[in-house]
């Protein structure tokens, strides 16, 4: 799938940028833009490393072993060969069980938007980037830092919506806390689904989310439950609970999910220090055990279920104890990850972030070397990408605009050279000649609006333009981006009886459960 955006037109200028020429460039459409990473991966481990990991991975389930918090998996743990100490959960898997199992995972999928232009494929060299989730705060430069309502998150989803740099949403952009805890991802998902039409991750905390989030997928698309078996459109991150912990309401739902033909994206995040050993190596062993450990638990409850590797590793600053994002480590951790997800050829799950308190220079400079990080990395799907920071404590409106910017830079580069016009090139290198100007000439004028990437908030223009125009500095200028974008949000089309249906449902589900815990 190509990018769905449009040539947009540009005014030619003399000494400077026409202020309604960057207005109109800058305007992204409501709809995806398909980015192709045009870099191979790059292997930070050798050959002998990797294998070595590998060799430590196996080890671990096989003598530590896994902790499954579930009854309900071990007699499915034990016909495949492992064994359970059913007094502790301890379940230790045989080295090649886990292999055996392992293989049945998919290499590629494609996973289907409510909007086919929408659609993700996974897999194959793309790299879908996501919104930022699951921050109990939201944060914007007029009303300062707050807790999350349920109007921010419709107003995130929005905004989100608006910004063609992100393909996806991972999750609850803010945590609305003003919405009941336990029928939260019933109006939440209407709220998706009104707001937006493109991808969205579900949480599978129990089998009663999934569930229900399986119903209304069914029922915004007009479709049955068992036509969704058959249409990939849902995922969920089952955090592993490190070290070596799997919790029963994650593994529950996974399961579920998994059954009813969706993808789990299997994600052991790992402070290092913290939540498993400070060294890389250490961390990248426990989590890699983690990961092969539960995608293998998948594929004997449904062989062939969709699984992504979401490994994940960073330090945490030992001075606070906060988690640090964008830093080396975190680099060299997603690279490592990578690698191992191609050595069990599974796609990747990866993240961007930051830990700055607010959308500065250092929140950029984080983002943009995590940038790279899963780009070199080969990742696929690239969670709280747009708006994460504060090391995933709040999501700020302006911080959605910096990385959908930094997002769209990145996508714009090239692999490799056009070289398909070398002879009108070199033919128009002759007309002007030593000493001439090329912003006249025929080759110039039938490539000028579309032969450069054109920034959302970068400012080009020369410093009187700028100054004249009240010298609006970077912060100023994606403050008002994010409100222009609002300001112009037209929600997409949704059929009123799918609209009525999931009401009904959510009225009928929100009895059911009242103010019982689920």
């Amino acid at each position: 799938m190509g990018n769905v955006q449009g040539p947009v037109k540009r005014t030619a200028r003399k000494g400077g940028r026409n202020r309604s020429a960057h207005k109109a460039a800058s305007a992204p459409e409501p709809s995806v833009r398909q980015i192709r990473n045009p870099y191979d991966p790059i292997d930070v481990m050798t050959q002998e490393q990797e294998a070595h990991v590998h060799a430590m991975s196996r080890r671990l389930p096989s003598e530590v072993g896994l902790r499954f918090l579930s009854p309900e998996t071990w007699p499915i743990l034990e016909r495949k060969g492992c064994r359970v100490d059913r007094d502790t959960g301890q379940v230790r898997f045989p080295p090649e069980v886990v292999e055996a199992f392992l293989a049945h995972a998919p290499e590629r999928f494609t996973l289907h938007a409510p909007d086919p232009r929408n659609d993700l494929s996974i897999g194959d060299g793309h790299i879908h980037f996501g919104s930022a989730s699951s921050a109990p705060n939201v944060i914007d430069m007029d009303r300062g830092r707050r807790p999350g309502t349920n109007a921010d998150f419709k107003d995130l989803v929005r905004l989100h919506q608006m910004l063609a740099a992100c393909a996806f949403h991972s999750g609850h952009a803010v945590e609305p806390i003003d919405t009941p805890v336990n029928t939260r991802h019933l109006s939440i998902a209407l709220s998706w689904y009104i707001l937006s039409d493109k991808l969205v991750l579900i949480y599978a905390i129990g089998r009663t989310r999934v569930e229900d989030s399986l119903d209304m997928a069914a029922l915004a698309r007009g479709i049955s439950r068992e036509d969704l078996r058959l249409t990939l459109c849902l995922h969920a991150s089952i955090n592993v609970n490190s070290p070596l912990v799997v919790d029963a309401p994650l593994i529950e739902g996974a399961m579920a999910l998994a059954l009813n033909g969706q993808v789990n994206v299997v994600s052991p995040v790992a402070f290092s220090g913290a939540m498993s050993p400070i060294s890389l190596s250490g961390s990248i062993i426990q989590c890699n055990a983690e990961a092969i450990g539960v995608i293998a638990f998948l594929q004997m409850v449904a062989p062939g279920a969709r699984c992504l590797y979401g490994v994940l590793s960073t330090p945490i600053d030992m001075k606070s104890g906060a988690p640090a994002m964008g830093v080396p480590e975190t680099v060299t951790g997603a690279l490592a990850a990578g690698q191992m997800a191609r050595r069990y050829r599974l796609p990747q799950r990866s993240m961007l972030g930051s830990t700055s308190n607010a959308p500065d220079a250092q929140s950029a400079w984080e983002t943009m070397f995590s940038l790279w990080a899963v780009m070199l990395s080969g990742a696929h799907m690239v969670y709280h990408s747009v708006g994460w920071m504060e090391g995933g404590l709040t999501t700020g409106f302006e911080k959605s605009i910096l990385d959908a910017e930094m997002i769209g830079m990145m996508g714009a580069l090239r692999g490799g050279i056009d070289f398909s016009d070398t002879e009108e090139a070199v033919a128009t290198i002759a007309e002007v000649g030593p000493g001439g100007h090329f912003l006249g000439c025929d080759h110039t004028m039938s490539r000028y609006r579309n032969a450069m990437h054109l920034p959302m908030i970068a400012d080009w223009r020369a410093y009187e333009f700028w100054q004249k125009d009240g010298a609006p500095d970077a912060a100023a200028r994606v403050n008002a981006k994010w409100k222009e974008l609002l300001e112009g949000y037209t929600p997409p089309a949704l059929p009123e009886d799918r609209r009525e249906a999931m009401e009904a449902h959510i009225a009928r589900r929100s009895h059911e459960i009242g103010d019982a815990e689920i």
